[in-house]
């Protein structure tokens, strides 16, 4: 399914009535007008629109889907706005086949309140085309097309019925994307800024771009914006010239295209993916320099022909809830504690619990955005097998704000002779934090001492 999604504010929605105030089309109006758009060419299936609204909305209206700038129709509803139950207006239809210029309208037929916050617009593609010999691709996909057919990289990495291919026409006319399902996306499609794409998030089993990311100035931004894009196991596909290959000079501009922003080896392509996508939330499946056919002994300037590029597939994976160890997931003993009964043996505290507040607390340790599990280790001394009298708390402390805490009562002595006591926390912030782990005794009543050994810190387990 192929899921498009237009918020009020992008141009690709327009309007005739009405005011756009920031992400919002406010209608109040007796006049005959519409909102409309965003114009978009979709292949033959069933397609599902959604207009969204912010609140009840009064009056009627008349709701369509068309095409071919308007004059084709191929569904119409009248509808009361007030009758709304989740304030969405609904409207479907089957495309028998390839349509132009899509568009989803919202017209009045008497006085209309309204607030329209977005559009959202599902397709079920019906093709069950395949890739075929002579597609008439763009320019530099065209050199491998008949290679990759041969060998099943199109059906490995772009056979998902989402598929988007990025710059495909390229600088010549006639082309089509390069899989048959595939949306063809260059600068001016509806609602496309240059880095963020009109489609919903984890909706795309593939992403193809060829010889068109060293165009974009905004790497970061648009490789950020296609991970956002990607389901689970879906492909990034990401083809550029090679350095030393096609560029044959040391540095910008380019002498064969004055709009490159980027000269690329493998090391620097691999290096802005680093830069750009999460830690661990991605997998170099393929890496290529491909000089087929290149003529080293053609000194530069000269262009050596052949092929002159670098292919990367990147598989987009599950981002698992552990950081690589940086040192910080470990135990920590004794010695990298505070108290208020310091001792000189590097191995053990001995805590009394008839001290008041807290009476153990450190290592005060940075921890990265995952989630973890913190251990206290422990011989319970002198303290009775009955409930206390007074709780004692052990708890985990993010920047001295205490964030998970478990508290030992009623079932204190037994618990405590256990000698462990485990809770799970999580830093939610999106970089390093200080932690500490604490144990308190809010009172001065309760019998006993805990020789405290220190705590292991671990990543949960999911």
């Amino acid at each position: 399914m192929i899921k498009w999604r237009f918020n009020a504010a992008m141009p690709a929605l327009y309007q005739n009535v009405g005011v756009r105030s920031g992400d919002r089309i406010e209608i109040h109006s007796t006049t005959d007008g519409a909102v409309f758009g965003p114009y978009l060419d979709v292949p033959a299936g069933l397609c599902e629109a959604r207009i969204l609204l912010d609140g009840p909305a009064t009056g009627q209206a008349t709701v369509d889907i068309a095409s071919h700038g308007g004059t084709k129709v191929h569904v119409s509803h009248v509808i009361d706005l007030s009758a709304l139950a989740d304030n969405r207006v609904l409207i479907s239809a089957t495309l028998a086949e390839p349509t132009p210029g899509l568009e989803v309208r919202l017209r009045q037929l008497q006085d209309v309140t309204a607030t329209i916050v977005g559009l959202e617009i599902d397709l079920i593609a019906s093709s069950t085309e395949e890739p075929a010999p002579g597609r008439p691709t763009g320019w530099e996909t065209s050199k491998t097309y008949q290679e990759k057919l041969e060998s099943g990289f199109w059906k490995k990495y772009l056979s998902g019925p989402s598929v988007l291919e990025i710059g495909y026409k390229g600088y010549w006319g006639g082309t089509v994307p390069v899989v048959p399902q595939a949306i063809g996306i260059d600068i001016g499609y509806p609602g496309y800024d240059g880095v963020t794409l009109p489609f919903a998030d984890g909706s795309v089993d593939a992403i193809y771009s060829s010889h068109c990311f060293e165009h974009i100035a905004d790497y970061k931004g648009a490789l950020q914006d296609w991970y956002r894009l990607l389901k689970v196991g879906g492909h990034m596909v990401i083809v550029v010239p090679h350095h030393f290959l096609f560029e044959r000079r040391r540095r910008l501009p380019s002498r064969f295209n004055y709009d490159h922003k980027r000269f690329y080896l493998p090391d620097t392509l691999l290096a802005e993916l680093k830069e750009s996508l999460p830690e661990n939330g991605y997998r170099v499946r393929h890496l290529r320099e491909n000089d087929e056919g290149f003529d080293y002994s053609v000194l530069p300037p000269a262009s050596g022909g052949g092929l002159y590029e670098i292919e990367v597939v990147v598989e987009k994976i599950r981002v698992p809830n552990w950081r690589p160890d940086d040192g910080s997931v470990r135990p920590y003993s004794a010695a990298e504690f505070f108290s208020q009964e310091p001792s000189d043996d590097p191995f053990a505290l001995t805590l009394s619990l008839s001290e008041k507040d807290c009476i153990l607390w450190g290592p005060y340790t940075a921890l990265a955005p995952a989630d973890y599990e913190v251990e206290f280790l422990f011989e319970a001394r002198g303290v009775p097998r009955g409930p206390l009298a007074e709780p004692i708390i052990f708890d985990v402390a993010m920047k001295g704000e205490r964030i998970a805490s478990r508290t030992i009562g009623m079932a204190g002595g037994s618990a405590l002779r256990r000698g462990r006591v485990a809770l799970q926390f999580s830093n939610p912030s999106d970089k390093d934090e200080i932690f500490e782990f604490r144990i308190f005794a809010p009172s001065a009543s309760v019998e006993g001492s805990l020789v405290f050994k220190g705590v292991i810190v671990r990543y949960a387990h999911p």
